[in-house]
């Protein structure tokens, strides 16, 4: 096995890869907009953007809570102070700052949670390690979000299960980190309905407990209530409602009916064992089959969430990423097929994966938002064959997202036509329809489909993939500006 040294100089390079990634251009996934900055910078700072329909329908499915918490700081920061910052800038800053609570956070509860040493250095070293952490962990998703959430309940339970295996400590009140978790709990559950599935297994521990401490149920019911009615009144605040919006109880209906899942896509019910959790781990699924962790709270949190998950037709890699510093905690290192070429293999993975999530995976987006914007392309953008474009990132208060046949109610300075997959003679049809300057944005591969003629190449950038729309014939990396003659 790799010597600690070793293993201490690969931390430390980590903590830079960490950095590097952080601010990388890399788009995974929309929600880390669309529910994020695309809705706060409009409340906050006034741009006009394109509010998603958690935020926009009769029934909201999203809190604003849990947002101006994480993110509302700097952005208000950013007004009160006038400070000169793009809006690309600011992205950064905010990324950087979940990047650090995030490791923080993360480091603190599993250093205290585990034992020993060398169970500390094994679960931290791994989570460090891991393209999810390196990559998903640093960007804007509610799943980063509940990632540490969850691993400061599962600090918290994990302690009171050691009392209750302690008869020494049977008499011992946790008052305080009883209220935490009802707090945790609360804002987990307003941040994602699901939270709960990560706690059910391990609930048991707290059942165990208050079993024993009766009197604990006041501070457990008053964490949980405290900030669940701050969140509702907030909410019916921002949404102007006459009724009180409670937002988890919107989303629970609205993910209950199937037609409506059916719109964000269907997957098979063994979606997030078979094929999201060898994604997340990739080789580490070696060095998880083992019985020696399956007591362990870390592991009862990771069957309760692949168990209850499971049962939603509705199944993404990112709606796991919060177990992956508890599956580091049960990586059983002392098996027999385990060996040096094992956790060099881990490596591997997590660099490719690193590289490809987090730098070319739709690494141009945002890149080219930022060029148009500083570059003051005004005009009509067709996007194709490119995630939603997010409007906050052209920082301006004149700005539309339509689709690709709707037509401008009024002129604005930034038309984003949002063309998705659609057929290409679609694209073309309509091209030629509006009023120029128009800016054909589309992977450098797909081009190939488009008359280079009536195009003047403006603006490409290199380091952007498009995985759903991959063109074998013309493999080509890099997303393209291109001005409609």
């Amino acid at each position: 096995m790799i010597n600690l040294i070793n293993w201490r100089n690969i931390y430390l390079l980590t903590v830079s890869l960490r950095i590097i990634f952080t601010l990388s251009n890399s788009y995974i996934h929309p929600d880390e907009h669309f529910q994020s900055l695309e809705v706060l910078a409009n409340k906050i700072l006034g741009y006009e953007t394109n509010i998603p329909w958690e935020f926009t329908n009769g029934a909201p499915a999203r809190s604003y809570g849990p947002l101006y918490i994480t993110y509302g700081p700097i952005l208000y920061l950013t007004k009160a102070l006038n400070l000169d910052l793009t809006p690309i800038q600011i992205w950064y800053i905010i990324r950087l700052q979940v990047c650090l609570i995030s490791w923080l956070m993360t480091d603190f509860c599993l250093y205290w949670m585990l034992p020993v040493k060398h169970e500390r250095i094994k679960a931290i070293f791994f989570t460090l390690t891991s393209f999810v952490t390196l990559v998903f962990q640093d960007h804007l998703f509610s799943n980063s979000i509940e990632t540490v959430l969850l691993i400061c309940a599962i600090y918290i339970i994990d302690d009171l299960r050691y009392i209750q295996e302690n008869p020494d400590l049977y008499g011992v009140e946790k008052t305080n980190s009883i209220f935490a978790l009802g707090a945790l709990v609360a804002c987990g559950i307003f941040n994602r309905i699901t939270f709960p599935a990560f706690l059910v297994l391990p609930g048991w521990f707290v059942l165990k407990y208050l079993y024993n401490h009766v009197l604990s149920l006041v501070p457990l019911a008053l964490g949980f209530l405290a900030p669940s009615i701050a969140f509702v009144l907030f909410d019916t605040w921002m949404y102007q409602s006459s009724n009180y919006v409670i937002t988890p109880l919107n989303n629970l209906m609205y993910n209950a009916n199937p037609d409506n899942l059916k719109l964000h896509g269907l997957h098979p019910l063994y979606t997030h064992v078979l094929v999201n959790l060898p994604q997340i781990l990739g080789p580490g699924l070696l060095f998880i089959v083992s019985k020696r962790y399956w007591k362990t709270t870390a592991f009862l949190s990771i069957a309760s969430a692949l168990s209850f998950l499971s049962l939603i037709p509705h199944q993404e890699l990112r709606f796991l990423i919060p177990i992956l510093p508890l599956c580091c905690c049960c990586f059983d290192l002392s098996q027999k097929w385990i060996s040096s070429y094992s956790v060099y293999a881990w490596y591997l993975f997590n660099i490719a994966m690193s590289l490809l999530m987090g730098v070319y995976h739709q690494g141009g987006v945002v890149p080219v938002l930022n060029y148009m914007r500083e570059n003051d392309l005004k005009g009509t953008q067709i996007w194709w064959h490119t995630y939603s474009p997010p409007s906050w990132l052209l920082g301006s208060q004149s700005v539309e997202t339509i689709a690709l046949d709707e037509t401008s109610a009024t002129k604005k300075d930034f038309t984003l036509v949002d063309a998705m997959g659609l057929d290409v003679d679609e694209v073309e049809s309509l091209l030629f329809k509006r009023d120029k300057p128009i800016y054909l944005i589309t992977p450098v591969a797909s081009f190939h489909n488009f008359n280079a003629t009536h195009f003047r190449p403006i603006y490409i950038f290199k380091h952007h993939i498009d995985l759903d729309h991959l063109q074998w014939k013309h493999f080509q990396l890099g997303l393209g500006v291109y001005e409609l003659l």
